[in-house]
């Protein structure tokens, strides 16, 4: 049936009926803001029964590394019972781990185990959209008068079409006809995976309960996927050709986004002790705050994209990366004149290629080196800072040579629009893929130099980097020159500097140029972060007024202070007490 926008408001009138629940007291502060988080992608960590693929029994297996490491928290990538249409951003089952990474009782060892190290743990959380295998979907399918019906967004088709023009993000119509009752339903991403109608408090109230199970075992908070796209608009209406061109979608900002998120807050956080982090693609810095300003209760946080998507056009030409960009990111993402505002951090997850391949040196000699360097400045910046798997190693992009070695549909599908369009050459697609797609973030953790870099005793799901051979945990975890060796000394210098958790930003470099530097001032203490962010020596002239006192941690050995200026090796950098 075709919902009015009478209908729609009606149904979000229900609200009051949602089941609201409380979790223990109020801790005396944020935990998350001087938590360092690490992100684990299930399918590719740790393999712990030889079937090839990554398993809640492997994680358990690692805890005691991650807490060797100096991290508090993990996200749980996608881990939820799905047909896997999108790597487990399709949900079947929200109360059921996916057979694939084991069962119930494994996620509570890995929990109870996380526990004992004082790590917590959030989950992600698919709230856009389910699977087309959800039995709410199946059931909404089933005939137009069904309770589920409304669970989701179904319309008449237009003068023998779909309703709209809106565009999937992946490519396509973001309408599909369902030929049982001939009416479309609307799918931001993939037709497997049908929006959830957030307007009718029923799904709220569903969601709600699944938030309310994984919190009473124990989880402390959650990552919204796609959380921006909840509030679908409430009449239809067609995209300008204007919209179209500018990239924009019908799913960037609904009308009723806060007022969802402030009741979903309300009957879940009421009490902040969770930490509800979300991705907020297509979020400018207004919409950004409103979204995570404290006072507000909506979100914690908020993953902002506007940086990684500086180098990446069209989701796929890969251009050449700014310093400049890098460092006007950065002092917008501090958000000091917004002091409710709490940002994130990070450089890799489960989405995008690998930091050093991407923003460290592409000579061999200064690749450990620079994966030290990006070390630094995550740690050093204002925020929460998330790290990915393997780039405490400085893990590096697959150097893939054919597009049958990819698994992500995003890289098939542009290949199939762009190459088999005739717009792109195969070789010139390979070349840009290589460096963009999200396979490079996938390939398996590597821990040792036996099989399959020691991720798992059986045939691995996907291919492993040959440059697993040397770089891997086992060769690293003793080796005090190591990334994996700085990665811990610089969570450790965080940990003991107020100044680089809570201390305000300022940016110190120079208008241009490789260096960058930044100031983080405190009561307790100033730090002054200098980088070379380059292939030859470069000098940094220390600010007039700034007394450096010594040398907090370096990624080269021995380093000290010669004033009033220093020289930096390439990719060298350090943090100096002030």
């Amino acid at each position: 049936m075709t919902v009015t926008r009478r209908a729609l408001i009606a149904l979000a009138a229900g609200a009051a009926a949602s089941p609201r629940f409380t979790s223990a007291a109020s801790p005396k502060s944020v935990w998350w803001q001087e938590a360092v988080f690490y992100e684990i992608y299930p399918r590719s960590f740790q393999d712990g029964n030889g079937d090839g693929i990554g398993d809640f029994l492997g994680m358990a297996e690692r805890v005691d590394y991650l807490a060797d490491l100096g991290v508090d928290a993990i996200w749980v990538a996608a881990c939820f019972d799905s047909p896997n249409a999108d790597n487990g951003y399709d949900v079947s089952d929200y109360r059921k781990i996916m057979p694939d990474f084991g069962t119930m009782r494994n996620f509570d060892s890995f929990l109870e185990r996380t526990k004992k190290r004082g790590i917590r743990v959030i989950l992600d959380m698919v709230f856009n959209h389910t699977s087309d295998k959800h039995s709410w979907f199946m059931k909404s399918r089933s005939s137009k008068d069904n309770f589920y019906r409304d669970f989701y967004h179904w319309h008449d088709g237009m003068d023998g079409a779909a309703p709209t023009n809106w565009r999937s993000v992946f490519g396509g119509s973001a309408w599909t006809l369902d030929s049982h009752t001939n009416q479309y339903y609307l799918h931001t991403f993939t037709n497997r995976q049908p929006d959830l109608n957030w307007e009718n408090h029923h799904v709220r109230n569903e969601l709600y309960a699944i938030l309310k199970f994984w919190s009473d075992k124990g989880v402390d908070g959650f990552r919204f996927d796609a959380i921006t796209s909840i509030a679908k608009p409430l009449e239809l209406y067609d995209l300008s050709a204007q919209d179209i061109a500018a990239g924009r979608s019908f799913a960037d900002r609904g009308e009723r986004l806060h007022a969802h998120l402030r009741d979903m807050s309300a009957h879940c956080n009421v009490d902040s002790r969770l930490y509800f982090v979300g991705e907020t693609w297509g979020a400018d810095r207004n919409l950004f705050v409103e979204l995570t300003q404290a006072d507000r209760h909506e979100l914690s946080a908020g993953f902002p994209f506007d940086f990684q998507m500086k180098d990446i056009e069209g989701g796929w030409r890969k251009l050449p990366c700014k310093l400049s960009d890098l460092r006007a990111f950065n002092a917008g993402n501090a958000f000091d004149d917004k002091p409710g505002v709490w940002p994130v951090v990070w450089l890799e997850d489960h989405d995008f290629p690998r930091s050093v391949s991407r923003y460290g040196s592409q000579k061999p000699e200064f690749r450990s080196r620079s994966a030290k360097m990006l070390a630094v400045m995550i740690l050093s910046l204002r925020g929460t800072p998330f790290l990915y798997q393997g780039q405490e190693i400085g893990m590096e992009n697959y150097p893939f040579t054919s597009i049958d070695q990819f698994n992500d549909v995003t890289a098939h599908n542009v290949w199939s629009e762009q190459v088999g369009g005739h717009h792109v050459t195969p070789a010139d697609m390979l070349a840009n893929l290589a460096d963009t797609t999200r396979d490079n973030a996938r390939t398996p953790m590597q821990w040792d130099t036996t099989r399959n870099a020691g991720f798992s005793t059986g045939t691995s799901w996907m291919l492993v980097n040959p440059d697993y051979r040397t770089t891997n945990v086992a060769a690293q975890i003793d080796d005090r020159n190591s990334v994996f060796d700085f990665y811990k000394a610089m969570i450790r210098t965080r940990k003991t500097q107020p100044a680089l958790v809570h201390g305000k930003y300022r940016d110190v470099s120079s208008d241009d140029g490789a260096i960058y530097a930044f100031r983080r001032e405190h009561p307790a203490g100033n730090t002054l972060t200098i980088m070379n962010f380059s292939d030859s020596i470069e000098i940094f002239r220390i600010p007039q007024g700034v007394k450096p006192t010594r040398v907090l941690i370096a990624n080269m050995p021995e380093r000290s202070i010669v004033e009033p200026s220093l020289t930096l090796e390439p990719w060298e950098g350090m943090i100096i007490a002030i």
